[in-house]
């Protein structure tokens, strides 16, 4: 290193020399700070302290230490930050990981005294659970949940928190190895198959004619014919409905309890989707209908599906409804899903196009519309081996 020698005005002679501490963990910038002494050996203990004091430190000059009861205070502290970045259903199931898995596992402990061993534990804990669980309806009972790398990330970003608030050197978490899960038959796609759907529809279309019949059978019929989750489709306004193109945009959905959200599951939620004469004529009618409800009340709405009072519907009591015609008609099903599978199902059978079917159920990647809905097309299976054979054939 060089070393610059420096008199004072007294005439004493002191040394000076800049010191490359390294690249701040925090920022990624280089730092250097400088020392000066009495003598060249003092200047290079002091020099190797600054070093020491950075490392020790966690590579960073910024940490300022913060006090934490336990690990539950820290991870309440980082939860707080964390609520305000995502939409309700996040902050409900965070939550739900907080109250059955990690606050249970950790929350006594002091954050200081949290080491890998003990993390590896409770992560070797939970994927034990997770892999010797007996499924019922294809779900883990409480307590053994498949996504423990999730929980384990979740615990490396409340201690990252941590290390950023001075209260940790480094993160335990990074040293812990994930075991694998295990690998199970996955969860059958339940979808209405071709008898099921005419029957359902034929059940629907006998209804009596009344509002509440007439509001669920243009919500059931919408999401068969476009796919839409069912927040998406509680969270129409009628501005989102194109009667000249025949085209319905989604950028919106309505969580569980009928909270409005400003953009929908991920980006490519946003959407366009077309639809048929048919449909537009059903929403034609019951928005004719739904305004002369409103108006004997004294009320209007621009909700497609709105509450009685105009507003944003939650879906629990709607889908004790749906699941009430389910039985009604035989059918072995519950919930709104289903109508968005069958929707899939129908198009590829008729020979749509992934990439157009990925569009219209608004995926983030196409692999997901594959992997998803790809056994749901047994005709296009049959499609393929007809192909081969007729491929073959040709080569006699």
């Amino acid at each position: 290193m060089k070393i610059n020698e420096i008199t004072k005005k007294d005439g004493t002679v002191v040394y000076r020399t800049a010191v490359y501490l390294g690249v701040d963990s925090l920022t990624g910038k280089k730092v250097k700070t400088y020392v000066t002494a009495k003598t060249k050996k003092a200047l290079k203990s002091l020099s190797d302290l600054k070093i020491a004091e950075f490392e020790k430190n966690g590579k960073t000059v910024l940490r300022e230490k913060v006090e934490f009861e336990n690990f539950e205070a820290l991870a309440n502290a980082w939860l707080d930050d964390y609520l305000l970045t995502v939409k309700s259903n996040s902050q409900a199931m965070m939550r739900s990981y907080f109250k059955l898995y990690i606050i249970p596992a950790l929350g006594d402990y002091k954050v200081e005294k949290i080491t890998a061993p003990l993390l590896q534990s409770i992560v070797n804990d939970w994927a034990k659970r997770a892999n010797t669980a007996s499924l019922s309806k294809g779900r883990r009972p409480t307590g053994s949940c498949r996504d423990y790398k999730l929980l384990l990330n979740t615990i490396k970003r409340i201690l990252d928190y941590g290390f950023q608030l001075g209260v940790i050197s480094s993160n335990p978490a990074r040293m812990v190895i994930v075991p694998r899960l295990k690998t199970r038959a996955k969860k059958k796609i339940k979808n209405l198959d071709d008898k099921q759907l005419k029957k359902f529809l034929t059940y629907l279309d006998n209804l009596e004619q009344t509002d509440k019949n007439i509001f669920s059978i243009t919500l059931y019929k919408l999401l068969l014919d476009t796919g839409l989750r069912i927040g998406e489709a509680l969270a129409l306004n009628w501005s989102d409905i194109n009667y000249t193109d025949h085209i319905i945009h989604v950028d919106k959905t309505v969580d569980r309890a009928g909270k409005i959200q400003d953009s929908p599951k991920s980006a490519s939620g946003i959407r366009d989707i077309s639809v048929s004469n048919r449909t537009m004529l059903m929403l034609k009618q019951w928005q004719n209908r739904q305004r002369v409800l409103y108006r004997k009340q004294g009320l209007s709405t621009q909700i497609v599906f709105a509450s009685s009072v105009g507003g944003y519907r939650a879906r629990t009591n709607i889908a004790k409804e749906l699941n009430a015609h389910y039985k009604n008609t035989g059918i072995d099903l519950t919930g709104f899903h289903a109508f968005r599978h069958t929707h899939a199902s129908l198009l590829l059978n008729a020979g749509a196009d992934y990439k157009e079917i990925q569009h219209r159920l608004g995926h983030a990647k196409i692999g997901m519309t594959i992997d998803t809905y790809s056994h749901l097309a047994p005709d296009k299976a049959k499609e393929t081996a007809s192909i081969y054979e007729t491929a073959l054939e040709k080569l006699s």
